[in-house]
């Protein structure tokens, strides 16, 4: 049963009624190419869900009419978008344009001009040699410039430290002393109990692995175009044009929702064709204090533990919470201030593919949770992501990765294309080496056919990752058939791995991959509680001795230093990705243009 909408809300009101009346038959959603702008979330459960044996497909109007919307211009795409247009432009000297914001949006961290994102403007990474770190903050306003700055209550320090990432708002400036806004700061320092001691060596300010920093929204720092500063007095943004746009005829979009869609409980649903865009992330005095891989450390107090078992999900636009037998296909997420998707708290049965990821602040696609022991109607298991392209994730949040699984069984992560990236590129299992992570949900996971090319870029200085990493006990779990292309770094400080087998990774087979151009081991299972790995039958040109320790875990029949592909390892490469195929690959020593 086929029907049309230009509503979305009238949409769900109508196929509920269908539903409840015993609608017998498949139904497909045809919403009108527009853009949808949401200031909550579409929140679907199992009253919109499919009955005995059919489904509901949300998908677009074939053939649809070039349309404005008040936002963008829709050529046949349904755009489900979480922002607002941003006009009133006025010039305001030096080449600068300012607008003020409309109230009841939140503070933006970003402004997207013409489809292009404008993040905040900032500084050059700042020489912070002679800054102390302490519980009260952080001295050197004065040698940092940040003194300086007319209004630094709205200025954001960003510290790196090896593979997380911070993010702490100024609270004030007294004399050489910077203070930041609570509970960020406390959270982000060593020796205040937030993460327990076997972390302290990764948090602010530590100098075992070092650190690097850099300020943003400052007005004085705003001399980049495409970058702007928000004003938070005034409600304003001050906006420094690229080469060639018009403010007074741009499209600007500023975001406010911070989710799009919900589906909860939600189980025989298609999603397909739509488009997921302008999602916000509402800054706080938690700020962003990275654990890992997108996840943060949240809140001046609650449970703690060392295998990282309550930190915070990174908000997405599109959320699948206890699902079953989900379809999203042939989506786009693009311009996200967050993540694009995340399936979580028992969801099963569930596939992400042939979706397009791009310009999102933080990661892609998360799947499953952060407790090693979840009751069974909480565990997930049995679901896939494949076909995609991530291009470009993490372009705010820079510890985040493009597709993450978490303690989760039977997870196919299969032939999709992950490009220019900050950090690792597939990221699957949790929990570090602690007892708690003992024994988890986790395994029988397949990462599979992955073409992930340009990882661990050495600008971010975010250290110590993989273009495919793995934590955990995960019998069963197979890292094969990958063509594996840049990731730098050259040092065993700031690693720049191919598949690394961190932590207390085990029973994991890593076999037939191409590994090309890598900064430092082509492989990595550098622990000794890492037991029972298998490396076997892949190729690489990597001359460096890889780590491969743990009892029972063995490094067979593999062709390394190679100058030459041969031809069965082409073969490998070229069919790995989301295509089209054959894809050709570049002979070894070549650069990418």
């Amino acid at each position: 049963m086929l029907l049309s909408f230009d509503d979305l809300d009238v949409a769900q009101n109508e196929v509920r009624r269908l539903l409840a009346a015993g609608q017998g038959q498949d139904l497909e959603v045809r919403l009108s190419a527009k853009t949808y702008a949401r200031t909550a979330p579409l929140v679907l459960t199992d009253l919109d869900s499919g009955r005995n044996g059919h489904t509901v497909t949300w998908t677009a109007e074939p053939g649809g009419r070039v349309e404005r919307s008040g936002l963008v211009e829709s050529s046949g795409l349904v755009k489900i978008s979480g922002g607002v247009a941003l006009g009133g432009w006025r010039p305001a000297g030096d080449g600068r344009w300012v607008a003020t914001v409309p109230e009841g949006v939140p503070a933006p961290r970003q402004l997207y001009v013409n489809s292009l994102r404008a993040p905040w403007a900032r500084s050059h990474w700042l020489d912070h040699d002679d800054c102390k770190i302490g519980p009260e903050g952080m001295t050197g306003a004065g040698s940092l410039g940040v003194a300086a700055y007319a209004r630094p209550s709205d200025v954001e320090m960003v510290f790196r430290v090896r593979w997380r990432d911070y993010h702490c708002r100024i609270l004030e400036v007294s004399g050489d002393l910077i203070r930041f806004a609570e509970p960020c700061w406390t959270n982000a320092l060593p020796g205040t109990g937030r993460v327990g001691p076997h972390w302290d060596n990764t948090a602010v300010g530590t100098e075992i692995h070092g650190w690097s920093m850099f300020a943003t929204n400052a007005l004085e720092l705003l001399t980049e175009p495409g970058h702007f500063v928000w004003n938070s007095d005034d409600r304003t943004v001050t906006y420094l044009p690229r080469e060639g746009e018009d403010m007074e005829s741009a499209q600007v979009v500023v975001p406010t929702c911070e989710q799009l869609v919900i589906l909860d409980g939600a189980h025989d649903l298609v999603l397909k064709g739509l488009t997921f865009s302008h999602t916000a992330w509402h800054r706080s005095d938690d700020g962003y204090v990275g654990a890992q891989a997108g996840f943060t450390l949240t809140g001046a107090s609650g449970p703690l533990g060392e295998a990282g078992s309550h930190y915070t999900k990174p908000v997405a636009a599109l959320t699948v919470r206890g699902g079953r037998r989900v379809t999203v296909s042939g989506c786009e997420f693009v311009h996200l201030g967050g993540a694009g998707a995340v399936l979580e708290a028992g969801t099963k049965d569930t596939t992400v593919t042939a979706c397009a990821f791009s310009d999102l602040s933080s990661g892609g696609v998360y799947v499953g949770d952060i407790d090693p022991h979840p009751a069974l109607e909480l565990a997930d298991e049995h679901n896939t992501v494949s076909f995609n392209t991530f291009r470009g994730t993490g372009a705010e949040f820079t510890d985040s990765v493009a597709v993450w699984g978490g303690y989760t069984r039977n997870l196919v992560i299969d032939h999709n294309t992950l490009e220019h990236l900050p950090y690792s590129g597939i990221s699957v299992g949790w929990g570090w080496n602690q007892p708690e992570a003992q024994d988890p949900w986790l395994g029988d996971n397949r990462i599979t056919g992955n073409r992930i090319v340009d990882v661990l870029r050495v600008a971010e200085r975010q250290y110590d990752g993989g273009a495919v990493y793995t934590q955990g006990p995960q019998r069963g779990t197979i890292v094969q058939g990958n063509h594996i292309d840049r990731s730098e770094y050259g040092t065993t400080a700031n690693d720049g791995n191919g598949i690394y087998l961190d932590e207390q990774s085990s029973h994991i087979l890593v076999a037939r991959n191409v590994v090309t151009r890598v900064g430092y081991k082509w492989v990595s299972n550098w622990a000794e509680y890492g037991v029972e790995n298998r490396a076997a039958g892949n190729w690489t040109d990597n001359t460096i001795t890889p780590a491969f320790s743990g009892a029972g875990s063995v490094m067979e029949d593999n062709a390394e230093g190679l100058t030459e592909l041969p031809p069965e390892a082409v073969r490998v490469a070229e069919r790995a990705g989301a295509g089209p195929w054959p894809a050709p690959v570049e002979p070894l020593g070549t650069q990418e243009p």
